[in-house]
């Protein structure tokens, strides 16, 4: 089974940076994917989708419900800071417009929001804080596709109540 690990996020905003970080990592305990990182958004993901299995993408989100380095799969994506935006398309209309246009797009998608405290702030590094829980997320985010592998729920099927309940410590 083809897996993408599609970590999200901007390598210049420290923490927003977090998607990118995990998702290099998660090559080590998940070989079999194929892992890619990028700052793109919107439309100009709608290539790196196409003729996988599973699709997992991990990205920063900002909800000041948690704290930072806590995770959770987002119900439809929501929350994910580079899934949506006011200048392009959302990721479920991009996947729409991906299979209207006869592209082989998996309904097999989940998305794993990363809380960080900010998203705006310069620099090349993850926070002292959110480095920390590196080590955590990678272990936990791993095992829960691994989980969600062996169950073969989607997002795009199947909805799920986010609940803070549902938020992992990171």
């Amino acid at each position: 089974m083809k897996t993408l690990i599609l970590g999200l996020g901007n390598p210049i905003l420290t923490d927003d940076g977090v998607g990118l970080r995990v998702a290099r990592e998660l090559a080590n305990l998940i070989p079999e994917a194929h892992v890619v990182t990028t700052s793109l958004a919107g439309l100009n993901l709608l290539d790196l989708l196409p003729d996988y299995d599973r699709i997992c993408l991990i990205d920063a989100c900002l909800t000041g419900e948690v704290q930072p380095g806590s995770w959770r799969r987002l119900e439809d994506g929501w929350g994910a800071l580079h899934l949506f935006t006011s200048h392009g398309m959302d990721f479920r209309e991009l996947i729409v417009l991906g299979r209207n246009m006869g592209l082989n797009i998996s309904d097999a998608v989940y998305v794993y929001g990363i809380e960080i405290k900010t998203p705006v702030c310069f620099g090349e590094e993850l926070s002292p804080e959110l480095e920390s829980k590196v080590p955590d997320l990678v272990r936990e985010i791993a095992a829960d596709i691994r989980l969600m592998q062996a169950r073969g729920r989607t997002w795009l099927k199947e909805t799920e109540t986010a609940s803070a309940e549902q938020w992992q410590r990171g």
